[in-house]
């Protein structure tokens, strides 16, 4: 979809499907004209009851049957209000049109946001600019259109008529109804102020909320729960007040608007009774009366919400061009389906080219000029003091980070061409953290809700693979076990293992992993190493981020980062041979790492060379 392309949301809110928004319009017209027949009639009906002289208007001449006046006034009031009804329908009806495109443009921005590009801002308060301002962006066409217009075509057509009909001048008319709108007016943009405040601290409220519940446990152990739900309940009680406040003001609107009929019938009768230049008839004042205090009523107790919605949408409008405007707007409105099957990929690994790659993020150079060439199958570790970079290149190469590359190509592919969700199609990533869903273990590998048992045998081999054998476990009911929210009845080995079984079942050419073993004891990570590292993905290109240096010993090659730069390249023989700041590195990791250490030292044993050289 590229219907925001060089608009504003404003302007595509009002433009799209223009001729329904131009139909919305009649129909409130229509309303207004068979509102004001209405009293016309009913004058007509008046004027026969007393004897009063037949009226003429515009060739038209009113019936002299009472009768008839008065089913004519009947139905006219009918008529006005099935039109009136109607109008509110398409306005929601549009608004339920535009909530629907704009919620797939929001939902493929926040799939082609980078890490770097959120500016800070919390997965709850995404969520609210999601659940409440699209909705309130919409109320211009739900509330603001069809209510606005409603009372627009009453207040400009109901002085004008009574003066070409009755008489009855305008000015006393007009500047009451002028200071009554100036008054609302007012007081809606001190709503409106109120209402976008409310927005913003219930989102702010959510995003510590979310917070709150993805790291309950962490909080309960280190005894921080009382003073991080304290700072959620400061931030309640700051939206209460902002909502009281809200409330009162709104009270004094819809009071004063409640009131308005009074004035205007004041203002009307007096200018009848004493500005009029004919005898008043008791048709007349019943005319008057009617369009005073019916017709304009609704009109006028609904004019101070419609300045609040229109200003309270304009405020969402902004909240939500402000997140579009994060990063890169280009790729959420590109036209994508929102699920596309993945490019089938030739699954024999390719080469990979990278020249030039830099990452500068608020002026700091994170990543620079990094240039690699990983040959196809290649089993490659990138290590590095922590802030070197490591993480962030993975994140380069699946274009999740703005880095900037003067080439990138895997294979024969030019990977700069390609879309983000396309290019991700070549990679298979297994972070730290090892992402689990809350559902069985079954759908977890699977990655799909409501998972097949004609998956089950596949699964369970990925599984062994990944040295997680559900029956040794502690996971009594097998591939049916419900994992819990964010993995919570499972240690964090055991979540990694059950990210890497995901990484085999789905068979992408390029594995990618970010400390993935680093959870794991010795024993299943010397498992995970012979069985699936250098068994099942051994033609495979592997790309390990690792702080565990008992696998360098395993790997074809090692990338030394430090600062962003690649210090050096090469196997564990050479690096330790010819690097004394890999070395120093080595030494100070295994200061933190025992077994590490111990790895290193019977490695050593047997590479006396690199004792000969590093003095080690």
């Amino acid at each position: 979809m590229n219907e925001l392309n060089n608009k504003t949301l404003l302007s595509y809110i009002v433009t799209y499907r223009f001729h329904a928004r131009v139909f919305l319009l009649c129909l409130s017209f229509a309303a207004s004209v068979f509102g004001l027949l209405s009293p016309f009639f009913q004058k007509a009906f008046i004027d026969i009851l007393t004897g009063q002289p037949s009226m003429h208007y515009l060739g038209y001449t009113v019936s002299s049957s009472a009768l008839v006046n008065i089913f004519l006034a009947f139905g006219a009031t009918l008529i006005a209000q099935g039109l009136s009804l109607s109008a509110t329908f398409f306005g929601a009806r549009e608004a339920y049109f535009i909530q629907k495109n704009l919620g797939q443009i929001l939902y493929r921005k926040m799939l082609s946001l980078r890490r770097d590009t959120m500016n800070n801002k919390p997965i709850g308060e995404v969520v609210s600019i999601y659940a409440t301002d699209v909705a309130s962006a919409t109320t211009l066409l739900e509330q603001t259109l069809p209510m606005g217009a409603a009372i627009f075509f009453p207040m400009v057509m109901a002085p004008l008529f009574i003066h070409s009909l009755y008489d009855v001048p305008l000015l006393p008319t007009l500047v009451t109804m002028a200071g009554l709108m100036i008054f609302h007016f007012l007081l809606s943009i001190r709503q409106s102020k109120f209402f976008f405040r409310f927005k913003q601290l219930a989102a702010e409220r959510a995003g510590l909320v979310n917070e709150w519940i993805q790291n309950i446990r962490s909080l309960r152990i280190l005894a921080w729960t009382q003073s991080f739900e304290k700072k959620i309940f400061a931030k309640r009680i700051e939206e209460t007040s902002n909502r009281i406040d809200m409330v009162t003001n709104g009270q004094v609107n819809s009071s004063v608007a409640s009131s308005v009929s009074f004035f205007i019938n004041l203002s009307g009768m007096i200018s009848m009774v004493y500005l009029s230049r004919h005898p008043v008839t008791p048709g007349e004042i019943l005319a008057l009366l009617w369009i005073f205090g019916v017709f304009l009523t609704r009109p006028f107790r609904a004019l101070p919400w419609v300045f609040t919605f229109a200003f309270d949408s304009y405020s969402s409008i902004k909240r939500v061009e402000d997140f579009l405007k994060l990063g890169d707007s280009s790729e959420a409105t590109k036209g994508l389906e929102i699920f596309k099957e993945p490019v089938v990929l030739n699954q024999k690994s390719p080469n990979i080219k990278i020249r030039g790659l830099n990452l500068t993020f608020q002026n700091q150079k994170i990543l620079d000029a990094i240039d690699l060439d990983i040959p196809s199958g290649e089993f490659l570790a990138i290590v590095g003091e922590v802030g070197s970079g490591k993480s962030l290149l993975l994140f380069s190469l699946m274009r999740e980070i703005s880095s900037q590359f003067k080439e990138f190509n895997i294979g024969d592919q030019n990977m700069l061409e390609l879309e983000t969700e396309r290019a991700k199609d070549y990679f298979t990533f297994v972070s730290q953290d090892g992402f689990v869903m809350s559902s069985t273990l079954r759908e977890n590998i699977v990655f799909e809700y409501e998972a097949s048992h004609a998956y089950d045998e596949r699964v369970r081999n990925v599984l062994k693979q990944a040295s997680f054998d559900p029956d040794k476990e502690a996971l009594t009911d097998g591939l049916e076990t419900e994992i819990g929210e964010r993995g919570v009845n499972l240690s964090g080995g055991q979540k990694q293992r059950v990210s890497l079984g995901r990484a085999i079942f789905f068979n992408r050419p390029i594995v990618l992993l970010d400390d993935s073993l680093s959870a794991v004891d010795v024993d299943t990570e010397r498992e995970l190493l012979k069985n699936l590292l250098l068994g099942t993905w051994s033609k495979r290109t592997r790309i390990l981020v690792t702080h565990r240096l008992s696998v360098l010993k395993s790997v074809d090659r090692i990338v030394f980062l430090e600062n962003g730069r690649i210090k050096d390249i090469g196997t564990l023989p050479q690096l330790m041979s010819r690097s004394e700041s890999f070395r120093n590195f080595t030494a100070t990791t295994q200061n933190v790492h025992v077994d590490i250490k111990q790895e290193l030292a019977e490695y050593a044993s047997h590479n006396p060379e690199v004792i000969d050289r590093s003095g080690k």
